[in-house]
């Protein structure tokens, strides 16, 4: 389904899920949530979903933490001759050492996945190599290959070799005495040296490797030592020289895996948003809507999501629930009565639930609520007056309405606010009437809001049509935000405009000229 998006306010939606995502792939994910295009593929997510929170409710938690961001090593493992650094063939052993902990951990809820739960197992034969290659955070193992074995036991007996020879030095009369510890050889840069005060230096000659302490002490590599230390440097850079081979071939074995480990990766996204979107179920209180293939939709006492969200957490009052049906026989919704009394707010739960089934999340209602089959969702909500583009308020209501009339059919949801406002009213109205006319002669379903008090009458007498109202107290003189289908609005601009302290003879004034514009038209 095609929907617009950007006036519900969607983006909140899509933050939320972020937030209560586990890995950057699934934050990812939720940063692109769009609807699905048809209802199997939602229904395929919303089984996710379900899944997802049914083992959450059981209080399972999936093993499933913060993970690096592989994707940018996988791209360049692809490329021939690549070669990842430890560090990044870390993070892959890392993610696939997870990703093969889920897939034991899920065995039971392999619902939460529509594809292979076993796409999640990482190619063993990587998953060896990687054993064989790393120790600790992308440090290549001393026996990662028969040659390092060979280098590094060379290594050894050189390191042996060079602390003799230092230590003899160390231990010759005419320096013993500088030392503390005649047996401890200091190394720079895998070169032997000896660690004497600066003012103690000339005492030794050889080659100062660097300071310590500020200055006040210097490495000195005693010229007996630099022999052996050449030659333990010339091992050092074959060492280096054979690591860089290593990291090119294990790359290389990487590479032969990338399809394997894009497809561990999309396995991986997909769970990591499903249990985000179960966390937010259970967050909401929510539960699945029924997924028709039929054009309809059925909302029993449901609730703005992101209204109630700020009402969990003490930033908001209690939202009121919407009840609203639309289906083939009463196709669109004229809601009128006063801009202060919620019909916005009604429009919008009723445009963001829709996206949201269709995304396959869950919805907060108190009873089950249904979503029928629509390939588009157009919605005009706000003020469109542009000053860069030079539109008026009313010609970007215009431009809205030229593409539902391009567009909309039976298949077409569409929520209009405030249709025909933004010029004069007995124009707006006409203009109105005939796209309502239009829209029900497709077959369109949807809800328009609006205040104008000729659209009261026309719903009231046309096929598909249904009247309804946001309720006002009069008791109390405020709105309770209550959605009644049947009963058209009332004017209450005067009572309000009172209750909000313009003077009381003004109001009555304002009524005088009200009877009169009536009797005129009479």
């Amino acid at each position: 389904m095609y929907a617009d998006l950007k006036p519900l306010e969607f983006n909140a939606i899509r933050r939320l899920l972020e937030r209560l995502s586990a890995t950057p792939y699934g934050a990812d994910a939720a940063r692109g949530l769009e609807p699905a295009p048809d209802l199997e593929v939602a229904r395929r997510m919303q089984r996710s979903v379900d899944a997802a929170r049914a083992l959450l409710d059981a209080g399972r938690r999936p093993p499933l933490g913060a993970l690096p961001d592989i994707r940018a090593a996988l791209r360049q493992a692809s490329t021939v001759g690549a070669s990842l650094s430890g560090q990044a063939l870390f993070n892959v052993q890392a993610v696939m050492a997870a990703c093969d902990k889920l897939a034991d951990a899920l065995r039971e809820d392999a619902a939460i996945f529509p594809g292979r739960l076993e796409d999640l197992r990482p190619p063993a034969a990587l998953v060896e190599r990687l054993e064989r290659t790393l120790v600790g955070a992308g440090t290549l193992r001393d026996d990662a290959n028969e040659a390092l074995v060979t280098l590094f036991g060379e290594r050894r007996q050189l390191r042996d070799e060079a602390e003799s020879v230092v230590r003899q030095r160390m231990q010759r009369e005419d320096v013993r005495a500088l030392f503390e510890d005649g047996e401890k050889v200091g190394w720079q840069n895998e070169r032997a040296v000896v660690v004497v005060r600066a003012t103690e230096a000339e005492r030794i000659k050889g080659v100062r490797r660097g300071s310590a302490m500020g200055g006040r002490d210097v490495a000195i590599e005693p010229m007996e030592a630099v022999p052996v230390n050449n030659r333990l440097e010339a091992v050092m850079g074959r060492i280096g020289t054979e690591q860089q081979r290593l990291f090119r071939d294990v790359t290389a074995q990487v590479r032969e895996h990338v399809e394997a480990l894009q497809a561990m990766l999309s396995a991986l996204t997909w769970i990591d948003l499903a249990l985000a979107a179960g966390r937010l179920s259970q967050a909401m209180n929510a539960h699945a809507p029924r997924l028709s293939d039929r054009a309809e939709v059925e909302l029993n006492e449901a609730y703005h999501p992101l209204l109630l969200a700020q009402f969990v957490d003490g930033s908001g009052p209690r939202p009121v629930p919407l009840t609203v049906r639309l289906d083939a026989r009463d196709r669109l919704l004229v809601i009128t009565g006063p801009n202060t009394g919620g019909k916005t707010v009604a429009l919008k739960t009723l445009g963001l639930l829709v996206a949201m089934a269709y995304c396959g999340l869950h919805i907060p209602a108190e009873r089950d609520c249904v979503i029928g089959c629509y390939a588009r969702l157009i919605v005009d909500v706000g003020d469109h007056q542009s000053l860069h583009h030079h539109l008026s308020t009313f010609a970007g209501h215009v431009e809205v309405l030229k593409r539902v009339l391009e567009e909309a059919d039976g298949s077409t949801l569409v929520l209009l606010d405030e249709l025909g406002t933004g010029t004069d009213p007995e124009e707006g109205a006409a203009l109105a009437m005939a796209v309502l006319d239009e829209l029900g002669a497709r077959g369109v379903q949807g809800v328009v809001n609006t205040h104008l008090s000729p659209l009261k009458e026309y719903a009231a007498d046309r096929e598909g049509l249904r009247n309804a109202s946001m309720h006002f107290d009069a008791q109390t003189m405020r709105p309770t935000y209550e959605l009644r289908i049947g009963v058209p609005g009332k004017s209450l601009g005067l009572i309000i405009a009172e209750q909000n302290g313009l003077p009381s003879a003004l109001v009555a004034g304002a009524r005088a000229h009200l009877q009169r514009l009536a009797a005129g038209h009479d």
